[in-house]
């Protein structure tokens, strides 16, 4: 009885749960898959990615009719989201597909691709940022006074004509100006200095002055006066008393003096040279104090040496006169020919002498050099009667009859050497006082810096001499400049005029020193267009100075008023011209720019130094300055009405307007201005590229010297150009630029 409840129980409670095992099997899953979207369209350079949506009740997987087709993930489980990508394609548009199964269940997926377009040439649009008014391209412009411009109508530049012209050199973006002397002077250039605290009254007041830099300084422009510590002129006050009163004026220290040159040089005794056996550069002139010349009859003995000259012997004498000498070979001059009679193998004379200055014997009367004039030794010069007395046809000073005081100067007589006295002790010295007092007025008259005149030359080339003199002076202007209100140090650049290994040494005396190999560099691979070691050379400079003194500031320029212009140098090419100014004002450093450079103006010091310091040309008709020229010389085939300010204004592809162009792209953007140099890549022997970086801004300097256009290829974006001199035009990554063209790119 129990055993058939239990049957009927189980069989109720299936029934119950609605289910019969022989009628009833577990369920199936269906297979279903599904693709979203179901196609695909991708272009032809292959950087395009799409997703799809595969939505699947279990396992897929995917097979691809193409293998340009790439899928990430290609199989799974359940839903998920697909990754589709296409590969380059480099020919016609195609198609292909994609099946996405489960089980018996599937779902395709169409994919297309463009055709490869043939790649378009984009011609190269500048568009820099807009300038935001604060100029940073640290750019000084070297003006002459003299020749700059004239307010007065007097012929010569001034001070005045300096301020009138400040939009101009605004205009130009300049950050600075280097003026050329402006004290009084006896010469037209200023460099013999008459007096360090006043002004040429040539030029205008202390008034004007202030003026000019309170006018320059409203514009964001420095002023930088030129400073000659390496000598004075003979009109300088200091000059003027040692020359009345050698042996008691109280300025005799100021300034390299002997009565007896070549004792005092072999005895150590000038400390001018430092050291040094002798001067580098130089020479020994009388002040013409006591008496050096004679009157009274003379006895003249010469004595010869392989046919030459070789001494003479002078005596006081009561002899009769030479009589007349019937074809002399040697005379003896004295402001006029006096012939020799040959005796003995020697020559001698006998005549009354009435002579202010001395005597020189000659061998010809129609020439006075190839070693037809003999005199003496520089500071040498005295002849003792009854001695010997050695010849010299090197130097041939004037052999004088008395004792007299000589002074030493590295350049012309016009100009003394000043005496800073031991380079160990020199600010001590009264000069080195002096001068920096008179500096310390134009610093605290609101002069915001100095470029040094031959500083090689102060100590006579000995490069420790020199550093320490520099050194010191510039610490104690800059003292001054500190004490008149600066929270930064003074800017003060050298003329230390030599080779780069040399050069690069005067930055532990000075804080800058112009590169004198850079302008040459710059017109030599203008020149055959090759421009492989540019960069090198470049970072090369300024890391040279920078580990002479971290604050190192390296002054690059093209051509200065000493040299022939740098048009000549690359044979007045207009395109190199521009070429150089876009390399000048789009790398590191402190470029400089010379008055006339940005006209182009050309010229050689063959026929003097006035020739490259022409003035300029504000108009098409001419100033009276331009039109008198510099001391009475003018080119005037050159200063005609093209390459006038007014004419080049006019014309958007001038040279003036590439120099302002180029300017404003530096003062726009500190990486170009304050930045750091580094060597882009790119291939090409024409080929000049580097990249500017300051902070986050980048940018990409590419030059092509070349005459002809070169192609490039280039790995960075070329979507953001800024600046441009000539042509460039992008193809895909290809970049070609123009004959003597550059390009700027914003990274």
């Amino acid at each position: 009885m129990k055993k058939y409840f239990w049957i009927v129980f189980a069989a109720w409670a299936l029934a119950a749960c609605g289910k019969n095992e022989k009628t009833d099997p577990d369920p199936v899953v269906k297979d279903a898959v599904s693709v979203t979207p179901t196609s695909l369209n991708f272009s032809a350079d292959g950087t395009q990615t799409e997703s799809v949506t595969v939505t699947a009740s279990g396992a897929w997987t995917s097979s691809k009719s193409a293998s340009w087709i790439s899928l990430e993930p290609s199989s799974g489980s359940g839903n998920a989201t697909v990754t589709v990508s296409a590969a380059y394609n480099a020919g016609e548009a195609r198609t292909g597909t994609v099946t996405f199964k489960m089980g018996t269940a599937s779902q395709t997926l169409s994919v297309t691709q463009a055709k490869k377009e043939a790649p378009v040439e984009i011609a190269i649009v500048p568009a820099p940022a807009a300038f935001d008014g604060t100029k940073r391209s640290s750019t000084t412009y070297q003006l002459l006074i003299y020749s700059f411009a004239d307010s007065d109508g007097d012929g010569v530049g001034d001070i005045k004509g300096i301020q009138n012209k400040l939009d101009y050199l605004d205009g130009l973006g300049v950050t600075a100006l280097w003026l050329s002397p402006a004290h009084p002077t006896g010469s037209y250039h200023g460099y013999d200095v008459n007096d360090y605290a006043a002004l040429n009254p040539l030029y205008g007041t202390e008034e004007d002055f202030k003026a000019l830099l309170d006018a320059a300084h409203a514009k964001g422009i420095s002023i930088y006066m030129d400073f000659v510590l390496n000598h004075s002129g003979t009109a300088h006050e200091w000059f003027k008393s040692v020359k009345a009163d050698p042996a008691n004026s109280p300025y005799r220290d100021y300034y390299v003096l002997s009565t007896n040159p070549s004792a005092d040089e072999a005895a150590g005794k000038i400390d001018n040279y430092a050291g040094a056996g002798g001067p580098g550069m130089g020479t020994w002139h009388s002040l013409g104090d006591g008496e050096i010349g004679y009157k009274g009859r003379l006895h003249f003995k010469l004595s010869m040496s392989g046919g030459k000259p070789s001494q003479v012997t002078v005596n006081p004498t009561m002899e009769a006169p030479t009589g007349s000498v019937s074809n002399p070979k040697v005379w003896i001059y004295t402001g006029s020919n006096l012939p020799m009679k040959e005796v003995d193998g020697g020559y001698e004379l006998v005549a009354d002498i009435d002579t202010s200055w001395g005597f020189l014997v000659r061998t010809s009367t129609t020439s006075w050099g190839g070693g037809t004039k003999w005199g003496a030794k520089a500071g040498a010069s005295v002849i003792s009667f009854g001695e010997p007395f050695t010849l010299d046809s090197s130097e041939a000073k004037d052999i004088v009859f008395g004792s007299t005081t000589y002074y030493f100067a590295s350049f012309d007589a016009s100009m003394p050497d000043l005496n800073y006295g031991k380079y160990t002790e020199c600010e001590n010295s009264p000069a080195f006082k002096a001068t920096v007092d008179a500096a310390s007025k134009w610093v605290n008259l609101g002069v915001d810096g100095f470029r040094l005149d031959a500083v090689l030359w102060i100590y006579q080339a000995q490069l420790a001499a020199n550093q320490r003199f520099l050194d010191q002076w510039y610490q104690a202007v800059n003292k001054a400049y500190r004490e008149a209100g600066h929270a930064d140090n003074i800017f003060v650049v050298g003329e230390a005029w030599e080779d780069h290994s040399t050069e690069k040494q005067y930055y532990k005396g000075l804080i800058s020193n112009f590169e004198f190999n850079y302008g040459g560099m710059v017109s030599g691979m203008l020149g055959n267009q090759n421009a492989s070691g540019y960069v090198t050379a470049v970072n090369n400079y300024v890391t040279d100075h920078t580990a002479q003194r971290a604050d190192a500031v390296t002054s690059f320029f093209l051509t200065n008023h000493d040299q022939d212009r740098f048009a000549e140098w690359v044979g007045k090419s207009a395109a190199k011209e521009k070429q150089a100014a876009a390399l000048l004002l789009s790398g590191p450093g402190k470029p400089f720019v010379y008055q006339g450079e940005e006209l182009g103006y050309y010229g050689t010091k063959s026929g003097g130094d006035e020739y490259v310091r022409a003035p300029i040309l504000w108009d098409r008709a001419g100033s009276d300055c331009a039109k008198k020229g510099v001391n009475n010389k003018v080119d005037t085939g050159m200063l005609k009405a093209d390459i006038s300010v007014e004419a080049q204004d006019a014309d958007a592809g001038s040279l003036l307007n590439v120099y302002k162009t180029w300017s404003r792209l530096r003062n726009t953007y500190p990486a170009l201005a304050e930045g750091t140099m580094t060597k882009a890549g790119l291939s090409g022997t024409s080929i000049a590229a580097w990249y500017m970086t300051s902070g986050s801004q980048k940018l990409l300097v590419i030059h092509n010297v070349a005459s002809s256009a070169k192609e490039v290829k280039v790995t960075d974006s070329m979507a953001k150009p800024v600046g441009l001199l000539g042509k460039a035009s992008v193809k895909e990554q290809t970049l070609t630029l123009g004959a003597n063209s550059s390009v700027v790119f914003e990274l």
